[in-house]
């Protein structure tokens, strides 16, 4: 009997350390794909929105933004993951001020470039509105203005989080336990991850609405010269390829923060699920002792392990 419990937990033991062996490996092959792609993605976003054809253009400076800000996020947010997890280096947790800071800056990093999206989609709005004093808006003075309080507001947005993010007994840093932490998960859901794909989705359809208005309104009073057919003609495709661009990156967006929206409802649904059940075995069997005797015990608490990853 002793055997068989001892080859019982020899096995739960393996194949939780093979688990976590998996876990690592997936996050450093995950890290430095998007490490690679990253890189070039981003650096050839840049390379394209700083042409001269584009650059003047207010919706490429934001998304010009956005690849700065996202290339940002892959040489700093990435490798800290990578060093944390794989390489068991964390810098959040080599002190209470740097766990703080860290906190505080990964989040209104990564945040940064789906608003800037955003943006975009507002400029493409504007920029098709048949009212001259809404078009005004889409300009560069007001792409800079509008950058700029754009990553004002989100950091001061996210500066709750450099007083409520500190190091735990475990020399971890983590969200204090209590009340803040329903209100950073409500606040996380509906401001950042809600907040953008709803004001994408809204003026990416207000957009479209402008453009098909706009070709049911033209009738030109006079005859134009070929300048400027050639001029009008270059600038209708650029801004044309700008809104197909702003409308794939916005479908695209909304489908992964859907998706890990989706998969974070599940992952707490069944947390709390199993915690209450585990709660109820431990009523039923009266003490924490016997039921660790038990094979049931092991089972939960290996499913829950998994799920918590």
């Amino acid at each position: 009997m002793s055997s068989s419990a001892t080859n019982t937990t020899s096995t739960n033991s393996d194949a939780i350390n093979t688990l976590k062996y998996s876990r690592i490996l997936f996050i450093q092959v995950w890290c430095f794909t998007m490490f690679s792609f990253g890189t070039a993605g981003h650096i050839l976003s840049i390379y394209v929105f700083t042409r001269r054809s584009l650059y003047s253009n207010p919706c490429s400076k934001y998304f010009l933004a956005s690849a700065v800000v996202g290339l940002v996020v892959v040489y700093t947010i990435v490798p800290l993951r990578l060093l944390q997890v794989v390489y068991k280096i964390d810098a959040f947790a080599s002190s209470d001020a740097m766990c703080r800071i860290l906190s505080w800056l990964s989040n209104w990093i990564k945040a940064l470039p789906s608003w800037f999206i955003v943006l975009a989609c507002a400029d493409r709005f504007v920029c098709s509105s048949a009212s001259a004093t809404t078009r005004a808006w889409s300009s560069i003075r007001v792409v800079t203005r509008a950058t700029l309080l754009t990553i004002l507001v989100v950091g001061l947005a996210d500066v709750h989080i450099a007083f409520y993010n500190r190091l735990n007994t475990a020399s971890s840093c983590a969200i204090a336990p209590g009340t803040y932490t329903t209100f950073y998960g409500i606040f996380n859901l509906f401001i950042f991850g809600l907040g953008p794909p709803v004001c994408m989705l809204t003026f990416g359809l207000l957009a479209i609405r402008n453009v098909r208005q706009s070709v049911k309104r033209m009738a030109p009073n006079n005859i134009p010269t070929r300048t400027q057919n050639q001029l009008q003609h270059r600038q209708k495709a650029t801004d044309r390829q700008l809104m197909q661009m702003m409308i794939v990156q916005s479908i695209i967006y909304c489908q992964i923060r859907a998706y890990f929206l989706w998969t974070s409802t599940c992952a707490i649904y069944y947390s709390f699920a199993l915690q209450s059940f585990h709660r109820l075995c431990r009523v039923v069997f009266h003490t924490k002792q016997s039921l660790q005797s038990t094979q049931l015990y092991k089972i939960l608490i290996f499913i829950q392990w998994i799920i918590q990853v």
